[in-house]
């Protein structure tokens, strides 16, 4: 599957004015910038070539077990050249400079400061902190840039206490301290599938206002009973809402169509990309990868047969997601990933500049984009014994 072409058009006080060049954009009467990436196939679009082989490689230190990456669940960029990495399994930020070699240990697994419980993202600050995202104790830390505590904070309830009982999970900060979180809501006890509803909420620096940027269906689930029991699972091609945060705003996208908004940590919509393309269908091929992919690392139990046979009973969608997966890039735009099952394969990613500028580049698929910079991506790939790894690979000019 390859990603649709891309034509850009004008928006302007919400009437569309035939396709211009491919950095053509203007703001239209409300302020937001529209960018349409339409239904043609990729000929006009600017390619860029991602370098064969990366610059970087970080690894597990086989004599040192205090430096094994192990579930690396994001990858930040530090002053200097620093590159920190969440090590889920010890709930630790292992720090290492420009040329891979490991200098500092952060946090750890706990309920004190500058201690986690999930730890889940990181977002570094012009000021040289480091906020480090807590979703089991639900709260943001920030770290100066010794790793030092500095303090922690839970994102402000954005609606009546009496109704939200928690704060919302921590998604990310930007770079003027605004950190964005969600409210999930739980599924109904009733068979079926359903999508429930996440509030994603944006909160000042200092913690005293709370912008709520709208609500968006969640995360597709289908609820069947199994032995008497209500079991919730996800269903092949399920649909699901993708939150990224940027340095200067969130963007959010339901892969159920093809359409990314962009918000400022003031709740204000900037920018709009989308695209008319058609997904792919979804065909008994198809659905047969979906479920080995799924069920590759599980035990070949006798119940085994029966988990595949209840997704191919719950299958439910003629196409494939609109997208794969969404990033933030360090200029302010936005890097789309097609959807595709295969990790052998490059990954077709397009990447919209804020001016309205886009260029298309294959990524290897096996690797997960963690940060996407002016030249260069930076993610977690696995060698042949399964073992994580950190890659960047420049972008030449």
């Amino acid at each position: 599957m390859r990603m649709p072409a891309l034509l850009l058009a004008l928006a302007v006080a919400g009437c569309e004015s035939p396709p211009s060049a491919a950095t053509a954009t203007v703001f239209d009467s409300l302020g937001v910038r529209v960018v349409d990436l339409g239904p043609a196939p990729l000929a006009w679009v600017e390619r860029r070539a991602l370098a064969d082989e990366p610059d970087l490689v970080i690894r597990s230190n086989e004599d040192d077990g205090a430096i094994v990456l192990s579930d690396v669940r994001d990858v930040e960029v530090l002053s200097g050249g620093r590159i920190a990495v969440i090590n889920g399994s010890e709930n630790d930020i292992l720090v290492f400079d420009d040329a891979g070699e490991h200098v500092a240990t952060w946090g750890g697994t706990g309920d004190g400061p500058g201690e986690f419980r999930y730890l889940e993202w990181l977002a570094s600050s012009p000021s040289d902190s480091l906020a480090a995202g807590d979703r089991g104790l639900r709260r943001v830390t920030i770290l100066d840039s010794e790793g030092g505590f500095a303090r922690s904070f839970a994102i402000a309830n954005a609606v009546d206490p009496t109704t939200r009982s928690v704060p919302p999970v921590p998604l990310g900060m930007l770079a003027d301290g605004s950190a964005i979180g969600a409210f999930y809501d739980g599924p109904s006890a009733a068979e079926g599938v359903v999508r429930p509803a996440v509030e994603i909420v944006a909160a000042s620096s200092t913690g005293d206002t709370v912008h709520t940027l709208g609500t968006w269906p969640g995360e597709e689930l289908a609820l069947f009973r199994q032995d008497g029991q209500l079991q919730v699972t996800q269903p092949p091609f399920g649909r699901r809402l993708h939150v990224v945060t940027g340095r200067d705003g969130v963007w959010i996208g339901d892969d159920d169509r093809w359409q990314l908004r962009k918000y400022s940590g003031r709740g204000v919509p900037g920018m709009i990309v989308r695209s008319s393309a058609s997904p792919a269908a979804v065909t008994d091929q198809l659905l047969e990868a979906w479920i080995s992919a799924r069920y590759q690392h599980a035990a070949q139990v006798p119940t085994l047969e029966d988990l595949k046979r209840d997704q191919r009973d719950i299958a439910r969608h003629t196409t494939a997601p609109s997208f794969g997966v969404i990033r933030g890039t360090t200029g302010g735009g936005v890097a789309i990933g097609e959807f595709t099952l295969d990790t052998t394969s490059p990954r077709v990613w397009i990447t919209v500049n804020p001016d309205g500028a886009v260029n298309a580049i294959e990524i290897p698929g096996a690797l997960d984009v963690k940060r996407w910079g002016p030249d260069w991506v930076i993610g977690v790939v696995r060698d042949a014994l399964d073992r994580e790894e950190i890659h960047r690979y420049r972008i030449p000019a």
